[in-house]
């Protein structure tokens, strides 16, 4: 079975030991050139459709209460979730974001699609409130059980500084939220029996059965684990990012605030068949 990898675009490997030996070669030479860029996770799609994921942010906190940290007037932006296998390969785990949204409490801008342009700026850093919330995936438009830990801005509705965003938010248009970040610690996980590569085969799994779309990283073989990374400057509103798990919360009442009831049970199964088209869509990236 020939294999594929994103690291490799130009190489076809004849199995996946002969994939697994290349990542590690260039192990400690890929983490590097990673943990040197400053990433936009919307542009990490790599060209990639992303069709299979544009309804997800429409069933936000639907079949879920809105939390109780949640204020009328004010719009909940998901920039990033932990626990989930992206479409680069990577898995975000909790505790990412402590160090770094210490370092930047009040430096952080909402802004369209990573652009630092005055004319793209959403909400400025004053009027944006950073933090991590432990959130169900229903919030976060999946239908995976349990929880995901949400990098969530708080941003008071009259703040919104930008025309075509507000719109966006009082019609709770489809959209989604990307990050600007830069990798810190990161970790190579590899699903192998081989000795030589013990260390990674215990990360893989230790950290497997945390991971949401799991089955998906079971076909895959690898991942890397991001355990730290810092919020560069902003995040954003972006029409899909690689992350697709980060549309906004909203508060309940006004249509211009609030999000949906609770769903009924066809809603319910129309997010089931949202999860298996997505699991078939990177199934086709492997």
């Amino acid at each position: 079975m020939e294999v594929r990898l994103k690291e490799f675009p130009n190489r076809v490997f004849k199995n996946h030991d002969e994939a697994f030996a290349a990542l590690k070669e260039n192990e400690a030479r890929l983490i590097s050139l990673k943990c040197a860029q400053i990433f936009k996770s919307a542009e990490k799609l790599d060209g990639f459709s992303v069709s299979p994921f544009l309804e997800k942010s429409l069933f936000t906190g639907k079949g879920v209460d809105t939390p109780s940290w949640v204020k009328e007037g004010y719009v909940y932006p998901i920039i990033n979730t932990t626990k989930y296998f992206d479409s680069h390969g990577d898995v975000h785990f909790d505790g990412i974001w402590d160090r770094s949204l210490k370092a930047n409490v009040g430096k952080l801008f909402y802004v369209e699609s990573h652009s630092l342009k005055i004319a793209d700026i959403i909400a400025w850093p004053e009027d944006v409130t950073s933090f991590v919330k432990e959130i169900p995936w229903a919030m976060a438009g999946k239908a995976y059980e349990g929880n995901t830990q949400a990098l969530i801005y708080e941003i008071p509705m009259g703040k919104i500084e930008h025309g075509g965003a507000r719109k966006v938010i009082e019609e709770k248009r489809d959209m989604q939220n990307s990050v600007r970040m830069q990798y810190v610690k990161m970790t190579l996980a590899m699903d192998s029996d081989s000795k030589d590569w013990a260390e990674n085969k215990k990360l893989y799994d230790d950290r497997i059965d945390l991971i949401a779309n799991k089955d998906i990283v079971a076909e895959n073989k690898y991942f890397w684990a991001i355990d730290e990374a810092k919020i560069f400057k902003e995040g954003s509103m972006v029409i899909a990012g690689s992350n697709d798990a980060t549309p906004n919360i909203y508060s309940s009442g006004d249509p211009a605030k609030g999000t949906s009831p609770k769903t009924e049970s066809s809603e319910d199964t129309r997010l089931a068949e949202l999860k298996l088209r997505e699991e078939a869509y990177y199934r086709n990236l492997i």
